[in-house]
C-alpha cells in the first residue's frame, strides 16, 4: 500500500503528536507511524516547563492535558551527610504557566491525540516499524514501513520528520553521526507508584534529590495522586532481588519515609541514561528532533520539552512553507536555533548528573560545600534560541530579547477574560500598545495578515493581570512580536520602529520565488 502526504512523522511520543497536532490543525496532511502497538500507557517524563504548557495551548485542550498536573515550586537538595544544602527556586511564571509542573504523561498524549482525531487529514498508524527511507530527492522522501503481520507499507511525503527516539531509524539511515559526551555503565530504577492515603511530610508535592554517595536517588510527584524514584543501583546489586516489588516498598519505607501502606507500585524499571546529540538535524527533506536529535540525562526535567519545542519550532515553518507562504529557504532556521538550544540540555543535564555522582567521597563533600555556600540554586538560564528568524542588530547580534521566551498574560476580549493564547488562537502575536493599524503600512499589513500575524491592541484588549504593562516597561518597548513557537521575535519602542520590526520580520521569511 502507498499512500501519499504533506509529511510524514516516524515516531508518535509527545514530540511527534505535537507535530501532528499542530500541522494537522493547519489542514495538512500527515501520517504518523509508531512501532508500538498502541499507545504506551505509562509515564516517561514527569515534569513539563511553562514554556511548553504553553505549546499545549495549540496541540490539544489544555484543561485535558493538565489535568492532575501540580507546581514543582522548590527542588531541594539534601547533601552526603543527611542535611539540607540549599534549593532550586521555580516558584514563579513562564510564558503564562508556572515555571515547572509535576504531571502524568498519558493525560498529555491523550489531549493531543483528541485534538488529533478531530482532524480526518491525520493518519495515525501505531505497529509500523519503519525499514527503509528511499526516492530522498528535492521533491521529498519515501517512508518504507512493516505492520506487525509483515505487510509493507509506503508513504510518500514532501518532508519526512524523525522523532523515533534516541537509537533513531531515520537518523542512521541519513548517516548522521553522533557525538556521544560520555557512555554511562551506571544504572538506575525508576519506579512509579500511586498514593493510596495521605503521605506523610508533603510527599505529595515535595521534590528533592538526596546527594547521598553510595546511593543518590531523585523523588518527585508525577502530578496528582502520583510518586516517583530515579535510584542508583549500588555496584554488585543483586539486579533481579533489586528489581522486585518488596525492595521497592522497602527502599519507600527506609529512606523516603512512606509506609507501604500507603502507595501501590505501578512500574519498576532498569535503565541507563544517555548523554549524547547529533551533529546534524538535516538532510534535504528529511529532518530529525526529539531523542533522536539529543538524548540527556533527566535531571533538567527537560528531555521531552525540548522535544516539544523541536516540534513547535518545525510546525510553523513547515506550515507556511507548505501553504505557499512561504519560501523552504525558512527550513534552514530549524537546526541552528534547535542545535544549539539541544546542546544546552545534553551538557546542562549531564554536568547536573556529574554533580550528583560525584567520584569520590571527598568530591561529594565539596559539592556539598559549594551548594552550601550558594544556596544550591546553581541552574544556569536556558539561553535564547539563535541563528534563525528573530531581529538582530546591525552588528548581526541578538536583538535584546530576540529568541527569549515571550510572556503571555491573562487578557480581557469581549467579556472573555483568559490566558492571551485561549482568546486569540495560534500564530505569530503583534501585541502594541499603539494603533497598529494606523502605524503600519497598507502592504505592511497586508502581508501580515497573510502570514496569519494576529494584532493585539492593548487598550482595546485589557491587560487584565497587567503582564504586558510590566514586561513594555522593563524593556523600555510599546510593541512585541512573537513566533508561533512562544518565542520573541523582536520588541519596539515607537512607531517608526514598529514599522522596521515588521520589515525585519517579513524580510526573514522569505516569499516563493
Amino acid at each position: 500500500m502507498r499512500t501519499n502526504a504533506d509529511v510524514a512523522i516516524v515516531g508518535f511520543g509527545p514530540a511527534g503528536a505535537m507535530l501532528a497536532s499542530l500541522l494537522g490543525q493547519r489542514g495538512h496532511t500527515v501520517v504518523a507511524m509508531d512501532k508500538f502497538p498502541k499507545p504506551y500507557e505509562l509515564p516517561r517524563m514527569s515534569t513539563l516547563d511553562g514554556e511548553v504548557a504553553r505549546l499545549l495551548q495549540h496541540a490539544a485542550d489544555p484543561k485535558e492535558a493538565l489535568a492532575e498536573s501540580l507546581p514543582e515550586r522548590l527542588v531541594e537538595l539534601w547533601g552526603a551527610d543527611g542535611e539540607r544544602k540549599g534549593h532550586f527556586d521555580w516558584d514563579y511564571k513562564r510564558a503564562g504557566h508556572m515555571s515547572h509542573l509535576s504531571l502524568h504523561q498519558p493525560n498529555i498524549e491523550a489531549a493531543m491525540a483528541h485534538r488529533i482525531a478531530q482532524h480526518p487529514n491525520v493518519d495515525v498508524r501505531w505497529g509500523r516499524t519503519a525499514v527503509d527511507l528511499v526516492d530522498i530527492t528535492d521533491g521529498g522522501a519515501t517512508v518504507v514501513a512493516t505492520t506487525e503481520d509483515g505487510t509493507t507499507e509506503e508513504v510518500r511525503a514532501t518532508y519526512v520528520i524523525g522523532m523515533d527516539g534516541a537509537s533513531s531509524f531515520v537518523r542512521e539511515k541519513l548517516g548522521i553521526d553522533l557525538e556521544v559526551l560520555h557512555v554511562h555503565d551506571d544504572q538506575w530504577i525508576l519506579t512509579d507508584y500511586d498514593v493510596l492515603e495521605p503521605l506523610p511530610n508533603n510527599l505529595e508535592e515535595r521534590v528533592y534529590f538526596d546527594l547521598e554517595f553510595t546511593q543518590p536517588y531523585f523523588y518527585a510527584p508525577n502530578g496528582v495522586g502520583r510518586v516517583r524514584t530515579d535510584v542508583r543501583v549500588i555496584p554488585g546489586t543483586d539486579i533481579d532481588d533489586e528489581l522486585t516489588e518488596e525492595r521497592g516498598l522497602q527502599f519507600m519505607e527506609e529512606h523516603v519515609g512512606v509506609p507501604r501502606t500507603s502507595i501501590r507500585q505501578t512500574r519498576r524499571k532498569l535503565y541507563r541514561f544517555r548523554s549524547q546529540i547529533a551533529t546534524s538535524m538535516r538532510k534535504g527533506r528529511v529532518f530529525i528532533g526529539g531523542d533522536a536529535a539529543h538524548a540527556m540525562t533527566p535531571y533538567m526535567g527537560q528531555g521531552a520539552c525540548t522535544a516539544m519545542r523541536d516540534a513547535a519550532n518545525l510546525a510553523w515553518k513547515l506550515d507556511l512553507v507548505l501553504s505557499g507562504r512561504a519560501d523552504a529557504g525558512l527550513l534552514d532556521s530549524y537546526e541552528p536555533e534547535r542545535l544549539g538550544q539541544g546542546r544546552f540540555f545534553v551538557e546542562g543535564s549531564y554536568a547536573a548528573f556529574k554533580m550528583i555522582n560525584p567520584a569520590t567521597e571527598a568530591e561529594a563533600a565539596e559539592r556539598d560545600a559549594y551548594l552550601e555556600a550558594t544556596g544550591g540554586d546553581v541552574t544556569p538560564p536556558i539561553p535564547p534560541i539563535g541563528g534563525g528568524v528573530g531581529l538582530r542588530t546591525v552588528d548581526g547580534d541578538a536583538a535584546p530579547q530576540a529568541g527569549e521566551v515571550a510572556p503571555q498574560g491573562v487578557v480581557t476580549i469581549d467579556g472573555r477574560t483568559e490566558l492571551l493564547d485561549d482568546v486569540v488562537g495560534y500564530g505569530f502575536h503583534l501585541v502594541s500598545t499603539l494603533p497598529i493599524d494606523e502605524v503600519l503600512t497598507a502592504e505592511q499589513s497586508a502581508r501580515l495578515a497573510e502570514l496569519g500575524v494576529i494584532e493585539v491592541k492593548l487598550g482595546d484588549v485589557v491587560d487584565a493581570d497587567g503582564t504586558y504593562r510590566d514586561y513594555f516597561e522593563k524593556w523600555s518597548a510599546t510593541s512585541l512580536i512573537s513566533r508561533p513557537d512562544g518565542y520573541v521575535f523582536g520588541l519596539a519602542d515607537s512607531a517608526d520602529d514598529l514599522r522596521a520590526l515588521v520589515d525585519h520580520l517579513l524580510d526573514q521569511i522569505p516569499v516563493l520565488a
